[in-house]
């Protein structure tokens, strides 16, 4: 199958469209900007801000999956592969998988393409020497090793202590929402801190957060909610 031609048929009857669904969008119709050349073989421009680029053309999200499902299909590299299975991402406005074919080749792509990375389960990053290279041109004139004047010393607990306080000046502690917890309807108690409703109700932080989070209704038939001042 030339999937090629199909996926230029897809972009050049919706490159047509362009226009109107540009206004479409503006008055609240839901459209993906998606890049024609992918930005990985050297494709320009913007997706949300792709008007005046040619580019970028204005996708629904099902048609936005189908494009990088061809795309996988045309290129089979990593990049193809990350892209295709980002598009399994859905929000309520999108309803990109329609088969269950697409979702499995979208993961075995991910899967097969990120072998011996940094992303693969239970595999080692690969450096290539090219890489290498790089990394040692970057370090090239930079005192490490016994050549930095600090080799071997350590800060003083004083300094320690300094530097500690500069840094939660830098990035202050964000204080943690209050949050109710009911059961069956009846009012539990008023917590700060999830590890603590997690304790609480015997389950794990990660349900807690689910259901803070939406994705679940209960924990353990607990409902959590934020406190809204």
């Amino acid at each position: 199958m030339n999937y090629q031609k199909i996926y230029d048929n897809l972009m050049s009857s919706r490159m047509d469209l362009k226009k109107s669904r540009h206004s479409s969008r503006k008055n609240g119709e839901y459209f993906e900007g998606h890049h024609i050349i992918p930005k990985s073989k050297g494709g320009t421009g913007c997706s949300t801000r792709g008007l005046n680029n040619d580019n970028i053309v204005y996708l629904t999200a099902r048609e936005h999956f189908l494009a990088h499902w061809l795309l996988w299909r045309i290129y089979r590299d990593r990049s193809s592969a990350l892209a295709f299975h980002k598009m399994m991402s859905n929000n309520r406005n999108q309803n990109r998988i329609n088969s269950s074919k697409g979702y499995e080749e979208a993961r075995i792509a991910f899967s097969e393409t990120n072998k011996g990375n940094q992303y693969g389960k239970g595999q080692k990053k690969i450096i290539s020497e090219e890489q290498k290279k790089k990394i040692s041109e970057l370090m090239k004139g930079k005192r490490t090793g016994i050549e930095n004047s600090f080799f071997g010393k350590k800060h003083s607990e004083e300094n320690r202590k300094i530097m500690s306080e500069k840094a939660k000046l830098r990035n202050p502690p964000i204080p943690a929402k209050p949050k109710t917890v009911f059961k069956n309807g009846v009012f539990i108690g008023l917590f700060e801190k999830s590890e603590e409703i997690a304790n609480y109700i015997k389950t794990s932080h990660g349900n807690v957060r689910h259901v803070l989070g939406g994705s679940q209704k209960t924990a353990n038939g607990y409902t959590i909610k934020y406190v809204n001042f």
